[in-house]
């Protein structure tokens, strides 16, 4: 065959493959819908506990000392004590401070008797410069020395008052209902009220109402006021205690980024003790939030997805989830309450863009 008459040829033979190619064979479908239902985005009111954990304190603590430097003759209590406001704790010897008032007295009945004197002698001397025969310098003076013994009489006065005060501060009362929980020291030590740090006899504290002091991390902060309904275990008791935040710390730890809660307790019995470890169950109002099936949501840790209805196809959208319970999670980002998500035993086969057809929804079955 010549050549002019075999590339047409050719060419008839390659088109004719091309269309065979092109053309689907009769057996050949389109891809099948994958069966789904649909969920649906609820919305509810989630009263969500706080748990917290922390420590009973007293709701007073004093290290009582001496009120005036001394020997500490005499202490009254020892730890474990339950004393009422009033009780004498300690006491200070007074040997030094009865000279003191007893001195102080003197002073003052010498002072007094000076004050009677200049005022005499300013009475005489004012009547003899009305008969023009004391100078006025002579009345001036009389007058001056009147002046200055009533000053020394105050000052006497003061001074009695000062001494009869620290000889009852010798006597050292407790200031308020309260139990003994330490004592510093034992009879015969000398203590100064100069270094008042370490001038310390023994340790009070009012334990008939408790404060349980507890830590929360800062993103409960929002969620928690003065006020909120509580309810408190303490180690070691099998009681639980109904109380509410009554302190509100406005500062928070600049580590942990926890701000601080304080709840009382009445102890009347004395059962809790400061220092036992506390779980706290604060129950802050209810919120309003977004829930959905656990089952709708795909994916792990912080890359979560679901799959909605577009038309007759899938769409993947993103979502940020918060733990709910064992069957609902939270949804926090990406969905809204009333939105439609699709379920179903054959989920992990979708893809965006791949064929749906919807059967129902979990509600109806």
């Amino acid at each position: 065959m010549k050549l002019a008459q075999l590339i047409p040829a050719l060419a008839i033979a390659a088109f004719a493959c091309s269309s065979q190619e092109a053309t689907p064979s009769a057996g050949q479908k389109q891809a099948e819908p994958i069966a789904v239902a649909t969920a649906i985005v609820m919305a509810e009111e989630w009263a969500e506990p706080i748990i917290g954990t922390g420590t009973v304190a007293a709701s007073k603590t004093t290290d009582i000392g001496p009120l005036v430097s001394g020997v500490i003759d005499e202490i009254f209590v020892a730890v474990g004590n339950r004393v009422p406001a009033g009780a004498p704790l300690f006491h200070t010897r007074a040997n030094h401070y009865e000279n003191r008032v007893a001195q102080a007295e003197s002073q003052l009945r010498l002072a007094r008797a000076e004050v009677v004197n200049a005022s005499r002698e300013r009475g005489r001397i004012g009547e003899l410069h009305e008969k023009h025969v004391a100078s006025d310098q002579r009345r001036d003076e009389v007058g001056t020395a009147w002046e200055i013994a009533t000053a020394r009489r105050d000052l006497a006065e003061a001074m009695l008052a000062e001494a009869r005060q620290d000889l009852a501060d010798t006597l050292v009362r407790a200031p308020y209902d309260a139990v003994i929980t330490q004592r510093y020291v034992d009879e015969g030590t000398m203590l100064t009220t100069m270094l008042s740090s370490s001038a310390r006899v023994v340790q009070i504290m009012k334990v008939d109402l408790v404060i349980a002091i507890v830590q929360l991390p800062e993103i409960h902060l929002p969620r928690i006021h003065v006020g909120t309904p509580s309810r408190v275990r303490v180690a070691g008791t099998a009681t639980d205690y109904e109380t509410y935040v009554a302190v509100l710390n406005d500062r928070a730890d600049p580590v942990s980024r926890a701000f601080e809660v304080r709840l009382p307790i009445e102890n009347k019995d004395h059962t809790l003790k400061p220092g036992l470890s506390v779980e706290a169950e604060l129950r802050p109002e209810a919120r309003k939030i977004s829930t959905l099936d656990r089952a709708a949501v795909l994916g792990s840790g912080e890359s979560r997805w679901v799959f909605v209805p577009e038309g007759d196809h899938a769409a993947r959208r993103e979502v940020r989830v918060r733990e709910l319970d064992a069957r609902r999670l939270e949804i926090v980002e990406g969905l809204i309450p009333g939105d439609q998500v699709l379920v179903g035993s054959d989920l992990s086969r979708l893809e965006p863009g791949v064929p749906i057809r919807i059967e129902g929804s979990v509600a109806d079955r």
